[in-house]
């Protein structure tokens, strides 16, 4: 069998469609954000690689390290110069990958699910967090991180395949896992939290007997690992920290997460938890972070009254059905809740930009649930929930269309500089004056028009390729 063949069988004619899906959205993105150029925090890391490149893939940015997208930015930068639809072409390319491989991972065949996962995957890339990360071309680190690792996961899952060698596929799936780190290293312990939920939920093909042993094994390791690898970016940023204090650092981070009153950061993370997987299903207040806000100050505020209508429908259908939520079911709920207590306490679970993180753990939580009610025969409200899930998917395509919530047009009111004019030699000074401090607050007017002459005076790929 040829490889055309093997990618064919892999593949089809579905997985076919949500690649070209992918590349629809990255040109969609690109056009809704066609005229803007570099954020206030990418010139930052501009001006870092282009006066050091080695120490600038090392250098900490807001408590986080991440060389190897400093190295992806970089060579974007060789590639595109000052052609910022380049790097959004970039950015919401990865989006889409991500997208794709978490369908092809979760996909079994069956109907049902494959008009889930596409529903899902509509609801996730037109998520504020995601839309707003594809208008930047430095926020790659937010998609390459989440890929990396569920190509990690298909490699823990394949390990446990008759006729592979386990090792080989267990290297591989650790290396993928490192790379992830090495994308993002403050949200590790998220994308630990996204592989151990694929590994208890992707559906399997032929394995030993020891099955449940090794994924707990396996899981437990990963999330150890994982705290480790996060405490290890936070020293190495600490050991190179950022030119510009603006962007903020390490020490920073740690200071914010010392200070926090640890009652309240537990029931933030509760309250984050049920208004994330609301937010997932019915998808609209996830465009808005001002609605998925109130969502979780509403959690907070009547928490004991969610909890106890959670515990009522749960006894009501062990009453009627003699069957409790399903021990998946339980994990990856736990494993949510653990993500937004990481957000919580890291950040603040109201940054819309972690939603491209917690997102697709939230829809495993899902996707089990909705296994659950089916196990219990429970047709009509499992139908009617896929089919308000559906109908959400539907709206949060025409949201990804539409230019209304395009996130260009949130940044465009604190970018205000004419990037046609920023790049002309003669008129930059005067533009980055006028402009600076909506643009690039961490650097001076001189520097970034010092930087732009840098990069007008290289001979940039793209342009060599446009002049030819």
């Amino acid at each position: 069998m040829g490889v055309k063949e093997k990618i064919k069988m892999r593949v089809g004619p579905w997985g076919i469609g949500w690649a070209i899906g992918a590349i629809i959205f990255a040109v969609v993105v690109t056009w809704q954000n066609r005229g803007l150029t570099f954020f206030w925090d990418e010139w930052d890391v501009v001006s870092a690689t282009l006066e050091s490149p080695y120490y600038g893939i090392l250098q900490d940015n807001g408590g986080n390290f991440f060389p190897l997208s400093r190295i992806v930015f970089g060579i974007e930068l060789a590639i595109f110069g000052t052609w910022y639809p380049g790097y959004t072409i970039v950015t919401s390319l990865l989006f889409g990958g991500t997208a794709l491989a978490f369908n092809l991972l979760l996909d079994d065949g069956t109907k049902t699910r494959r008009i889930l996962l596409t529903a899902f995957s509509l609801i996730y890339l037109s998520s504020t967090g995601v839309l707003f990360a594809s208008s930047m071309g430095f926020m790659l680190k937010w998609a390459l991180s989440p890929l990396l690792a569920i190509l990690a996961a298909v490699f823990f899952i394949r390990s446990r395949e008759v006729g592979r060698n386990r090792n080989v596929m267990l290297a591989i799936a650790w290396l993928f896992f490192f790379l992830s780190w090495a994308s993002f290293s403050s949200s590790i312990i998220l994308m630990a939290l996204l592989i151990v939920g694929l590994i208890h939920i992707a559906p399997r093909k032929l394995t030993g007997k020891t099955i449940a042993s090794i994924q707990v094994k396996i899981s437990l390791l990963i999330l150890a690992i994982s705290a480790a690898l996060a405490v290890l970016g936070l020293k190495l940023a600490e050991l190179n920290p950022p030119m510009n204090q603006l962007v903020g650092n390490a020490q920073g981070t740690i200071d914010g997460v010392l200070e926090l009153d640890p009652l309240n950061a537990l029931l933030l993370a509760i309250a984050a938890t049920f208004a994330g997987l609301v937010s997932v299903v019915i998808a609209i207040p996830i465009h808005n972070n001002d609605v998925n806000a109130w969502l979780i100050v509403a959690f907070r505020d009547y928490l004991g009254l969610a909890v106890g209508l959670l515990m009522l429908a749960v006894g009501l259908i062990y009453y009627f059905k003699k069957t409790l939520p399903s021990r998946r079911l339980i994990l990856l709920f736990g494993l949510f809740f653990v993500a937004q207590g990481f957000i919580a306490v890291a950040r603040t679970p109201f940054i819309h930009r972690y939603q491209t993180l917690w997102v697709l753990i939230a829809i495993l939580v899902i996707l089990a649930l909705i296994r659950w009610l089916n196990s219990l025969q429970l047709v009509v409200i499992k139908n009617s929930f896929i089919g308000f899930i559906v109908v959400a998917s539907l709206v949060s395509m025409w949201h990804i269309g539409s230019n209304s919530l395009a996130m260009a047009t949130i940044e465009r009111q604190r970018d205000m500089a004419n990037s046609s004019t920023l790049v002309d030699p003669e008129e930059c000074l005067e533009e980055a004056s006028k402009t600076s401090e909506q643009i690039a607050p961490t650097i001076s007017a001189q520097r970034l028009c010092s930087i732009l002459t840098s990069l007008n005076q290289r001979e940039w790929i793209v342009e060599r390729q446009v002049l030819q």
